[in-house]
């Protein structure tokens, strides 16, 4: 069985740099390149560590929780990648909880609260947890980061006012002005949509009332079809949610609209799904697995009794996927 040692001369470094990319810890300095050279060695030699004798000695259970509403919600997928990728790098496994499940005294929840369960947990969705859940994570000795923003807690979050604007802006320099912005709820929503009405305002324009039906398929083709009860038709339609997007595309078929000539439509944040739906959905991806990295270091800073060094993240900023969902305004909407 392979020890620190055989790692250490594996990779050409000290026993010192191994012990600390194996417990985590930041008193030994070292460069990215070598901690991938020590995690590297580690996977060849097939060192396990003493997860026993580490735990008992830090006081850690090398185990993280997230929490996320809706687990199957297909844009949580890099999330997820990114924080089993750093948590893997801190020698711990992920516990996953689904928000929409979570009621105060629950198993899970009861599970998570156990004293020694978890060194910290991550969340995203926090806004579906009800006040006596909060109260009880509040009341967890054990830090708590909120994967969105958030008032009373560390958080980290993407940038979804940019989203809004990058949506926007990419309708508007294909000639398009009556540019809507439905579905969504919320904090996160509503930076969306301060995105799109910047960009709006910027170009001189009246921004459209905040359509929000909420979140999924449905609230798609709810808001799509709230958006053509107008007076004046929009030729052009910003979604909050990329699912959201799947319904808007529905609708539209049982309207008789044709995407993209009569109507085109970019969401927020991006799945593998849209590039195989007719027409391929344009959408803004997310940096999530960026995310998913950040919410873990930051939760290992409030571990370890850093202050966490949470916000927005802006780089990597949220990129523009372009695909057929969207066309230049034609004269057949003038």
């Amino acid at each position: 069985m392979a020890t620190q040692r055989d790692v250490a001369r594996a990779a050409g470094v000290s026993l010192a740099v191994v012990s600390a990319v194996v417990n985590g810890t930041s008193h030994t300095r070292m460069k990215e390149s070598t901690r991938t050279r020590v995690l590297q060695a580690m996977q060849q030699l097939n060192y396990q560590p003493n997860q026993t004798a580490r735990s008992l000695r830090l006081n850690q259970t090398d185990m993280i929780a997230m929490i996320l509403n809706k687990l199957d919600n297909p844009v949580y997928a890099p999330l997820r990648h990114g924080v089993y990728e750093a948590a893997a790098g801190h020698g711990a496994t992920v516990l996953l909880g689904d928000a929409e499940t979570m009621r105060s005294g629950s198993q899970f929840l009861t599970r998570l609260l156990s004293q020694g369960t978890v060194d910290g947990i991550l969340i995203r969705g926090e806004g579906l947890l009800d006040d006596d859940v909060m109260a009880e994570l509040r009341d967890h000795p054990k830090p708590i980061l909120i994967l969105e923003h958030a008032l009373e807690h560390p958080w980290i979050d993407v940038d979804d006012r940019r989203a809004g604007e990058i949506a926007t802006r990419f309708l508007l320099n294909l000639s398009h002005r009556r540019i809507v912005f439905v579905g969504g709820s919320g904090y996160l929503s509503q930076q969306r949509y301060l995105g799109y009405q910047q960009a709006m305002d910027a170009a001189g324009l009246t921004p459209a009332p905040h359509l929000a039906t909420g979140f999924g398929e449905q609230a798609g083709a709810d808001g799509l079809r709230q958006a053509m009860q107008a007076a004046t038709a929009p030729t052009a339609i910003v979604v909050n949610n990329i699912m959201s997007a799947v319904g808007v595309l529905a609708a539209a078929h049982d309207l008789g609209i044709t995407i993209p000539d009569q109507l085109s439509v970019v969401g927020i944040h991006d799945v593998d799904l849209m590039r195989h739906l007719r027409p391929a959905v344009t959408a803004v991806r997310m940096p999530m697995y960026e995310l998913g990295r950040a919410g873990v270091e930051a939760l290992y800073d409030l571990i370890a009794g850093r202050p966490s060094a949470g916000g927005v993240i802006t780089d990597p900023e949220p990129e523009l996927v372009i695909r057929d969902s969207a066309t230049a305004l034609t004269r057949i909407h003038d």
